[in-house]
């Protein structure tokens, strides 16, 4: 998996996802058929960097790989364009995460694989 992670390197660092050509609606993740429409003239698509917090929890004990960073934050970002993501919350203080909140994508390193030591990084959000 870490080899290939350069080959997408792009959907980890600019958040790129779905419009939909016909209707117009965007995704993130991207899609193949528009859930909106049902269309599969769909173009990839820069979302927007900011947006704001729908949903959040805090973990205390997270997936293996990510110990070191217990506990942390996870949130449903609902970003500018309408898309949702689902995001890591990071170097934002406790008392600034909250439902409503304004969030920025940043990029940060999201593990080391283990065979390579090759760093992979990826999206996360900072609240604003």
């Amino acid at each position: 998996m870490a080899i290939q992670a350069w080959r997408v390197k792009d959907r980890y660092y600019r958040l790129i996802g779905s419009r939909c050509r016909k209707c117009g609606a965007e995704y993130f993740p991207p899609v193949y058929r528009c859930r909106k429409c049902g269309s599969a003239d769909i173009e990839d698509r820069q979302m927007p960097k900011e947006g704001s917090i729908l949903t959040y929890t805090r973990l205390h004990e997270p997936l293996p790989g990510f110990e070191a960073q217990a506990p942390f934050y996870l949130a449903v970002v609902r970003l500018d364009n309408g898309a949702r993501v689902l995001t890591q919350l990071v170097d934002s203080p406790e008392e600034s995460v909250r439902t409503g909140a304004r969030v920025r994508a940043t990029v940060r390193r999201a593990r080391v694989d283990g065979e390579t030591g090759l760093i992979v990084y990826g999206y996360k959000f900072i609240v604003v």
